[in-house]
């Protein structure tokens, strides 16, 4: 389905694949790829093609292209000329979410959430598992990379990731670096406690993880607001959460504040300090100053990229792209991919204040 809003044409496939995920492997389902792109561009023989792929609890549609004011940042890289896609994976809307609308499989640690509203009493999962992995991620993203170097009859595409879209993408292009050119990481995860799959696959658990909107957008996201001006609309964040129930329409039933809830697959993670120390893109990462940034600049320490680039940016928290601190990513991140450059540099360590301006320091 295409459509166009001014002079971007958005498109919303669905990419057929083979599921590697346990509960449901072999079967055929449908991956849902987002693509924005100005008219012009889609009309080059070989555009410049960047996908984007999102963290552990909003699905694409919301973490880059929100429908709010100017905080798309999917349409941001459209106008400058990129053909931008984005993926929601299996567990993720629009994509399938198996055995996720059955709140007995959620997680024991959330079910107090749903307790007696939904479930009467805390129930055991009816799948006994967690649902996806990072393998299985890895598995779509290769489906996902193939399909669109064929639509655009391209050899190579860069990536953008946010927050456990790092180890995604970055996992991807540890695995299949001719396929990747450059790099964009913000907010990017630590290190996972398991470099192994689990000795048994799947592992034990609940197929999904909850989040309450208090939790979200207060304990996550505006208690690490912490200067003036840092969000420039406060609003944004009502939107963040009203498109996220939008796109769920069984969590935005499930809270009992009646305000929804966020669901998401519970993920057997692994494999993401090896393979940082594997990227061989050009890679551009961004941490803000207010997102647990002890943990998270572990991922510059171990990234082997021979190119590689880090700005810690003042005055930002791990929800970067919905704060001032987006003008500052949509900059970079379109120089980047451009040219693996920014403000005339290559690489080394900086630090942006509030205003956007570059300084040089140890990261």
């Amino acid at each position: 389905m295409s459509q166009a809003a001014g002079d971007i044409v958005t498109t919303d496939r669905f990419v057929t694949h083979v599921s590697t995920v346990p509960a449901i492997k072999g079967q055929t389902t449908g991956l849902f790829l987002r693509e924005r792109a100005l008219a012009a561009t889609l009309t080059k023989p070989s555009p410049r093609v960047v996908l984007m792929v999102h963290g552990g609890f909003a699905p694409a549609t919301v973490a880059y292209d929100l429908k709010y004011k100017d905080y798309s940042l999917m349409a941001a890289l459209a106008r400058a000329g990129y053909d931008v896609f984005a993926l929601s994976h299996t567990g993720y809307a629009p994509s399938p979410r198996p055995l996720m609308d059955d709140p007995c499989n959620v997680d024991k640690e959330f079910q107090h959430e749903l307790v007696p509203h939904i479930l009467p009493s805390p129930a055991a999962p009816r799948y006994p598992y967690k649902l996806v992995s990072s393998r299985t991620e890895w598995d779509e993203l290769e489906t996902v990379v193939d399909y669109i170097c064929k639509l655009r009859r391209v050899e190579r595409i860069s990536f953008l990731g946010w927050s456990t879209g790092t180890p995604r993408a970055g996992g991807y292009a540890a695995l299949h670096p001719e396929r990747v050119d450059r790099l964009v990481m913000f907010g990017p995860a630590p290190y996972f406690e398991a470099e192994a799959p689990p000795a048994q696959m799947p592992e034990p658990g609940a197929p999904m993880i909850l989040q309450s909107r208090d939790f979200l957008l207060h304990n996550r996201w505006q208690d690490h607001v912490k200067c003036d001006g840092q969000l420039e609309d406060r609003a944004v964040c009502d939107a963040v959460w009203n498109e996220l129930m939008e796109v769920d329409s069984v969590g935005a039933t499930w809270a009992r504040d009646g305000k929804g809830i966020m669901r998401a697959p519970n993920r057997m993670n692994f494999g993401w300090k090896g393979n940082l120390a594997k990227i061989k893109a050009p890679t551009l990462m961004l941490i803000g100053e207010f997102d647990n940034y002890a943990k998270r600049v572990e991922a510059w320490h171990g990234l082997g990229a021979a190119q590689r680039m880090f700005i810690k940016v003042a005055c930002a928290s791990h929800f970067m792209q919905f704060e001032r601190g987006r003008h500052l990513l949509i900059r970079a991140a379109v120089s980047w991919f451009a040219d693996g450059a920014f403000e005339g540099n290559s690489g080394g360590e900086f630090f942006a204040d509030a205003s956007g301006k570059l300084s040089p320091q140890k990261a």
